[in-house]
């Protein structure tokens, strides 16, 4: 009979530690999913100021594309007016060879320099493309917030032009909230005249 007991209280404490051994472990796991759907959740431009360092950034891809996307076009179209064989007695739409050579080379540096932003938005975006589906939707949420918050070019003279219509030089929250100020401001003095310190007097 004492056996018995000792079997039947010994099988009890086995149960009750072999719950309690996977309650700490179904505890301990849970931390660890919880991070790591929280790193899944966790955006990859968290803040604003984080959306204006790569706003910069892609900025300075595309000014640096002005220099190659004018200078390559311009030298090809020139060098291929040097190999030609061309009459001088002969005109190319109505104009003296050189000249028509002259205007073709220009024109084709002109065309690569208006394309040159659209071919360095390309390469950032090739370079960050984990980004670019956040970058664009901030995008939208940006320009939706300058146009709502921009003074009415309506208001728009020699002495109160409109300051940043675009929101460009915007480059931190910290801007943003000075281009705010410099928007009301051009506001007040396009309705009442004046500055704004001269409206608080």
């Amino acid at each position: 009979m004492s056996l018995y007991l000792a079997s039947t209280v010994r099988q009890q404490l086995l149960r009750q530690s072999n719950g309690v051994a996977r309650r700490y472990t179904a505890a301990s796991s849970t931390p660890s999913s919880d991070n790591n759907n929280n790193n899944d959740n966790q955006p990859l431009i968290p803040t604003w100021n984080d959306y204006f360092k790569l706003r910069s950034k892609r900025r300075i891809f595309e000014i640096a594309s002005y220099a190659p996307s004018t200078i390559f076009p311009a030298a090809f179209t020139g060098s291929y007016f040097m190999q030609m064989e061309i009459d001088p007695t002969t005109t190319i739409v109505g104009m003296d060879p050189l000249m028509a050579a002259g205007i073709a080379t220009v024109g084709a540096g002109f065309c690569g320099f208006l394309a040159g932003p659209v071919f360095g938005d390309a390469f950032f975006k090739l370079l960050n493309r984990k980004y670019v589906p956040e970058m664009d939707a901030r995008d939208k949420d940006f320009y939706e917030r300058v146009k709502k918050n921009r003074a009415d070019a309506r208001l728009n003279s020699i002495r109160n032009p409109v300051p940043d219509y675009y929101g460009e030089k915007i480059q931190s929250v910290a801007d943003y909230r000075s281009w705010l100020r410099k928007q009301r401001e051009h506001y007040r003095k396009g309705v009442f005249g004046g500055s704004a310190d001269d409206l608080e007097q």
